[in-house]
């Protein structure tokens, strides 16, 4: 016995040791063209034990013998290996986890198993641009969604459409969320594009219904970084430096130089020949392109940032921190900004996972206070007379006061003495915890809140010349605090592996609440005390803004084998901004996928690699109006007996209710041999219940200085945007060192008015030189221009019936009024916007080349009426243009002859069908050329594990017809525009 029970423990002791004997593991993982997979993981299967593969793609582990490691990498098959002394693991790419996850509502699935119309754009598209504004790195990447940057402006942010203009009332902006909250687009802009994992445009309404609530424009779902657990942490540090010029000059290249300006006069007769030799005795040679001065050339840009991130255990992390700099072309004009974020992730055990974003930023912006007609340094700056200089001829330096002759102040000496800066600061805080206390259940909330704080800060100095004395200050704040509340709770379970379901329920609750105050004072008598109770004649003002949405929702996806789809989507919304009477409204959608070359009939079809076939219907709300529109609000309307007397301000409206949006869509989505991807999709976009002001009689309601209400907010009408869009995504050459990429993309948008109210046929709004016409696109009215009759010199313009909505031209008249404007068939939006570029690398060299563009659009270029008409603004500088009037019988000028001009009117130009210029516009958007430096090279340290250099440029070339000052200027009228820069920078990447 005592025999027997010595070999059973040696037995035992032995058995502990081959169990417990550990192995040193030498490995490699590679992918299938041999490369080494930097930072791929590898755990000891059943621990949470494990390492990364360095630049080389090697490991070192200790390693229980007999046991096996899980090596996985993003995008590559997760394999098993048996422990021993040396490995080499081929990581092979895997389809399916290389399909895109996307946010469709609340759920995370992927892009190809999912009925929703999504383009996502990753990081790598966003990267490297040279602009604070991350929208506009989208132009011409997403079919049907038309971006303008509309303004040089550095802190501009970009005007983004999907599918056309959705309303004639309310808002046609998209909803912005972030990492599941929604924001503002000013949050947007202070953040750092470098922290984006992916920005996501959810297009139909199987992605859209689920928001219900404001989601009639669709939405931008903006996805930031996140940490991936490993034994080294990723830090990457980014720069770039580079200059802004005028992207687009034509427009200033077209005034008259010297000689031109006082030919014109002279024959004009606006001066005399005696006048215009002392000008040329007092001035010289000057011969003055105005827009080089007033537009500052070699404008410097630069940004930097870094991030951090990794994990360990059960813990993620990313963390970084930014800066930004741009200068504007015009004086006074630049934008700053500071951002920190930080992700935080963890399991906190086998059932709860929390997670904690937080991002803060502070941006400081002086926006030019050169307004669009000023002539100091804003749109008609570039009236200035050529012969007049802006060099003083003693110096050889620029004036610092005044300009001689033009006597306008220098811009410089204005804004410093005119000092106007905007202070800002966004917190941004969304905490999340889940919990799945069973298989394929989870419970998920969300709280979030979006703080900014404003400050604006104006002042004109003591000293300023203009008011010497008397100085000025104004100082605004204002706190915007809205808090996002979002509950889910999603169950997902299979019955027979065959019939698969998604199901989610939830609740959100969104509260919003402004407060503003605004203090001035005047009289200030010197620089050094320039605060508001050094001054007199104190004013302040104050106001607040509230609103509130509380919403209830419902998500069911349910497919059959992976091969045929249904999404189905519910939600009821209330909103505070609506009357009591209609508060509330309830959302829905069906979306349809068939994966038909799942199909018996198409499996075995070689040159078929994907064929998708999608169907959805649904509705979403509008709610981008005023806080108070449902309401009747009162307020002071003057004196009575002496006091403030109170009064109705605004109507109200209790039956004020939810602008609708239907919209249906069909699309194919297919991959054919092994080169060419496209997507297809046709969409028709019917909103009613708009949320116009219609007007009403002025005997309406309380009367207010004798007058009543011109307008009340009404649901009423309904209008049509129906189109397609088109994607094509071409793989030219794919190979081991060299791969070559194209796309295109273009949408067709035509639009239409189908009703509107008081059973008219149409409205034309005053002042705005367009109208609303049942049956046709929202178009331009103005008088039409035919001609400068070649016979007598006179313009002719064509005669209206009794109504203008009808465009006639059968009769002309040479005496011009506003009684002639029309229907001139002219569309007021772009019907067709896309982008189109190529891809490539080459040995460790890259390329992006990406075009943008917009055809079809038409614009206003209320400029032309100060640069074509020398009599009405005589004095000053002309385009080249006004030499081409009439001056003999055959002429065909393009401005009437002195006849007409000296004996019925002295314009050149009218506001007539002639400012409506063709301003579509290509443009070279951004063009990068890069150097990964190569692996091989970077094996000799252990520091960097890569790095990468590369120069790009932004709005390389403009072509267009257009010829006012930038084509891109999202508006029906456009005067004094603030031009687009283009900007040259070179950049660096480093990652340790």
């Amino acid at each position: 016995m005592k025999r027997k029970l010595m070999m059973f423990l040696a037995l035992f002791f032995i058995g502990i040791g081959i169990v417990t004997a550990q192995t040193q593991v030498q490995g490699t993982v590679v992918d299938e063209t041999g490369e080494p997979v930097i930072g791929a993981t590898i755990q000891i299967k059943g621990t949470s034990q494990g390492t990364v593969s360095d630049i080389d793609g090697n490991f070192n582990l200790s390693a229980p013998a007999g046991g096996t490691l899980v090596i996985s990498y993003v995008g590559y098959q997760t394999q098993e290996v048996p422990v021993s002394t040396n490995v080499r693991v081929i990581l092979g790419e895997d389809s399916e986890i290389l399909e895109d996850v996307v946010v469709i509502g609340y759920m995370q699935r992927r892009i190809t198993s999912t009925s929703a119309s999504v383009v996502k754009v990753n990081s790598e598209q966003i990267e490297e641009k040279p602009t604070a504004n991350p929208m506009d790195a989208l132009q011409g990447k997403v079919a049907g969604l038309q971006v303008y940057t509309s303004s040089g402006e550095p802190s501009q942010f970009s005007s983004l459409k999907l599918h056309g203009v959705g309303s004639l009332g309310a808002g046609s902006a998209p909803l912005y969320i972030l990492d599941g909250m929604p924001v503002t687009t000013a949050t947007i802009m202070s953040a750092n594009p470098n922290d984006f994992e992916s920005i996501q445009i959810l297009k139909d309404a199987a992605a859209t219904s689920i928001y219900g609530a404001r989601a009639a424009n669709g939405v931008v779902y903006i996805t930031t970084k996140n940490g991936k657990v490993a034994e080294r942490a990723q830090i990457t540090a980014r720069g770039q430096y580079g200059v802004s010029n005028l992207a687009n000059p034509d427009y200033y290249k077209q005034m008259m130089n010297t000689d031109e300006l006082l030919r014109l006069w002279g024959e004009l007769g606006i001066r005399t020949e005696a006048q215009i030799q002392a000008i040329r005795d007092t001035y010289g040679d000057n011969d003055t392109q105005w827009w080089k001065y007033y537009l500052r050339p070699n404008i410097p840009t630069y940004q930097g940032d870094v991030s951090i991130s990794g994990g360990g255990g059960r813990t993620n992390y990313y963390i970084s921190g930014g800066i930004f700099n741009q200068e504007g072309m015009r004086e006074g004009s630049n934008y700053k900004k500071l951002n920190l974020r930080s992700n935080i992730n963890s399991q906190l055990n086998e059932i709860m996972r929390v997670g904690l974003n937080t991002s803060v930023a502070y941006d400081l912006s002086n926006i030019s206070p050169y307004e669009r007609n000023n002539t100091t340094g804003g749109g008609l700056a570039f009236l200035a007379p050529p012969y007049y200089t802006y060099i003083d001829p003693e110096t050889g330096k620029e004036y610092e006061e005044l300009i001689p002759g033009w006597n306008r102040l220098t811009p410089k000496y204005d804004t410093k003495h005119t000092p106007s800066t905007e202070k800002t600061i966004h917190y941004n805080l969304a905490g999340n915890i889940s919990i799945n206390p069973m298989e394929g259940l989870t419970f998920r909330s969300q709280a979030g809140l979006e703080l900014r704080d404003f400050f604006y800060d104006r002042n004109r100095l003591a000293s300023h010349r203009s008011a010497p004395g008397n100085g000025f200050g104004t100082k605004d704040f204002s706190r915007r605090a809205t808090m996002t509340f979002t509950n889910t709770a999603q169950y997902n379970f299979s019955i027979a592996d065959q019939h698969n379901f998604a199901t989610l329920v939830g609740h959100e609750y969104i509260n919003y609440d402004y407060h503003y105050i605004r203090a001035n004072a005047s009289g200030m008598g010197d620089d050094r005390l320039m605060l508001l109770p050094s001054g007199t004649n104190r004013t302040v003002d104050e106001s607040i803004a509230e609103y509130a949405f509380l919403s209830y929702f419902t998500q069911i996806s349910y497919d059959y084998d992976e091969k045929y789809f249904i999404d189905l989507v519910g939600r009821n919304d209330a909103s505070s901004r609506f009357g009591k009477n209609k508060r509330n409204a309830l959302f829905g959608s069906v979306g349809l996928l068939w994966k038909a070359k799942k199909e018996n009939l198409l499996e075995d079809v070689d040159w078929i690699d994907q064929l998708d076939l999608k169907f959805s219907i649904g509705t979403q709300g509008n709610a981008e109006i005023g806080n108070y529109n449902a309401y009747a609000l009162a307020g002071g309307i003057g004196q009575y007996n002496g006091s403030t007397g109170w009064g109705l301000t605004s109507p109200g409206n209790d039956d004020l209710g939810w602008e609708r949006q239907r919209k249906t869509s069909f699309g194919v989505k297919a991959s054919l041999f092994d080169f060419l991807s496209l997507d297809i999709e046709y969409y028709h976009r019917l909103t009613s219940d708009m949320l116009m002001d219609v007007p009403l009689p002025l005997t309406s309601g309380v009367p207010q200085d004798g007058l009543g209400f011109a307008s009340v907010t009404q649901n009423v009408g309904k209008y049509l945007n129906q189109g397609v869009d088109i994607h094509l995504q071409f793989d030219i050459i794919k190979r081991k060192d060299l791969n070559l990429d194209g796309y295109m993309n273009f949408n067709y948008n035509a639009d239409k008015v189908v009703e509107l109210f008081q059973d008219r046929n149409s409205w034309i709004l005053p002042g705005y030189g367009f109208g609303y016409i049942v049956g046709e696109p929202v178009n331009f009215v103005y008088p039409i221009f035919k001609q400068i009759n070649p016979q007598n010199g006179y313009p002719e313009w064509y005669v209206p019936g009794d109504d203008i909505a009808v465009t006639r031209k059968d009769e002309v008249t040479s005496v011009f009024s506003d009684a002639l404007e029309q229907n001139t068939g002219i569309r007021r939006n772009t019907p067709m916007v896309g982008g189109f570029g190529l891809s490539g690398d080459f040995k460790g060299f890259y390329m992006n080349v990406d075009f943008t563009f917009a055809l079809g659009k038409n614009m206003i270029s209320n400029d032309r009426f100060f640069f074509e008409n020398p009599f009405q603004f005589a004095g000053f500088n002309q385009s080249k243009n006004t030499l081409n009037y009439w001056k003999q019988p055959g002429d065909k000028a393009e401005f009437p002859g002195l006849d007409y001009l000296e004996n019925v009117s002295p314009l050149f130009t009218e506001f007539d069908s002639r400012m409506i210029e063709d301003a579509s516009f290509m443009r070279l958007k951004n063009l990068t050329l890069g150097y990964n430096i190569p692996k091989n090279f970077l094996r000799s340290q252990n520091i960097f594990t890569g790095a990468k250099l590369y120069v790009t440029g932004r709005n390389v070339l403009t072509f267009t017809k257009y010829t006012g000052p930038d084509p891109e200027v999202d508006s029906n009228l456009s005067l004094g525009a603030y031009p687009n820069s283009r900007q040259f920078i070179v950049g660096f990447e480093l990652n340790f």
